[in-house]
């Protein structure tokens, strides 16, 4: 198997693009309680800045996602009875979960819209909790797109 940033390719970037977005807007709707009210709120809230919020966040942060997963990729595509790579990162969630939110961090910085600023800094503490469960299928999704 070949490196993660194959990925960047004009011809995988944009359907990759398309299934994390639609992967991370799930994940948002299924969220439940105050917080999931909060983060719901949040991406409400963002989509009205701008609707493609979602997807050209994901694009400006694939290829330090990528980057990061590199090592697990390699890793997985070395061990000869891995088969499905979210199951392979899901034994690596809480390191995973510690990378993605670091450059969910980095990228935050660079927010210049004040209320989502805010709403990112008063939900932050709560995202690793959301995340870390949905790595597994952010590893599935990654395997597709590498076949």
């Amino acid at each position: 198997m070949t490196d993660l940033s194959q990925l960047l390719g004009a011809d995988k970037r944009a359907p990759l693009v398309d299934d994390l977005a639609g992967f991370a807007e799930a994940t948002v709707a299924k969220q439940s309680g105050l917080t999931g009210t909060a983060i719901k709120a949040a991406v409400a809230a963002a989509k009205k800045v701008d609707g493609d919020i979602v997807s050209k966040g994901i694009n400006r942060m694939l290829p330090d996602v990528l980057g990061d997963l590199q090592p697990h990729w390699k890793a997985f595509s070395e061990d000869d009875s891995a088969t499905d790579f979210g199951d392979f990162l899901a034994t690596r969630s809480s390191q995973v979960g510690d990378s993605l939110m670091a450059i969910a961090d980095r990228n935050a910085e660079s927010i210049t819209v004040a209320p989502l600023a805010k709403a990112y800094n008063g939900l932050r503490s709560k995202a690793a909790k959301i995340i870390e469960p949905e790595i597994p299928e952010l590893g599935r999704i990654l395997q597709k797109h590498m076949s």
